[in-house]
Parts: C-alpha cells; sequence; structure tokens
C-alpha cells in the first residue's frame, strides 16, 4: 500500500499525516474563498450569499481544480485510514 501513496506524490502522501481537525479546518478556508460563492465573509461573522449561486461555466472552470484535489485527498486519506484499521 506503501507503494500506492508513494506514487501519488509526497504531496498527498502529507494529507495522510493530518488528522480529520485538520480536514474540516482546511475544508472550512475553502468554502470561505470567493470564489466558492459559499458565504460571505463580514468581519468575524460568515453570512449565506443571498439568492442562489449561479453554476456557469466560470464557476465550473475555477471550482473544478479545487474539487478534483480535495476528491483526490479523500480518497487517500479513507484509503489510509482502511489501511491502519484493518492492520494491513
Amino acid at each position: 500500500m506503501h507503494v500506492v501513496f508513494e506514487r501519488l506524490g509526497r504531496r498527498l502522501l502529507a494529507v495522510t499525516r493530518s488528522d480529520p481537525k485538520d480536514w474540516a479546518n482546511e475544508s472550512f478556508a475553502i468554502a470561505e474563498q470567493a470564489q466558492t460563492k459559499y458565504c460571505i465573509r463580514q468581519g468575524a461573522s460568515r453570512d449565506q450569499p443571498a439568492g442562489k449561486v449561479q453554476i456557469d461555466a466560470a464557476y465550473v472552470v475555477v471550482n473544478t481544480p479545487i474539487a478534483r484535489e480535495q476528491l483526490q485527498k479523500a480518497g487517500v486519506r479513507l484509503a489510509h485510514l482502511l489501511y491502519a484499521a484493518l492492520g494491513k
């Protein structure tokens, strides 16, 4: 299994050394980014945008790489957790 992680590169191997709290904080930081249109930062407050978010071609272009990277990290993290839980 370590060979699979090594093939993914050091950057993804490093995500297996973090814990779920780090994963949640990482996701929250992404949600706060303006291009996700998930929330609007107003001082210490985070509010939902008014109305519906338009998922148009520009939104997809900007956010697809983010979603792909997060899915890739999730797969590696899940594999690592299963590997550890099953004692392989």
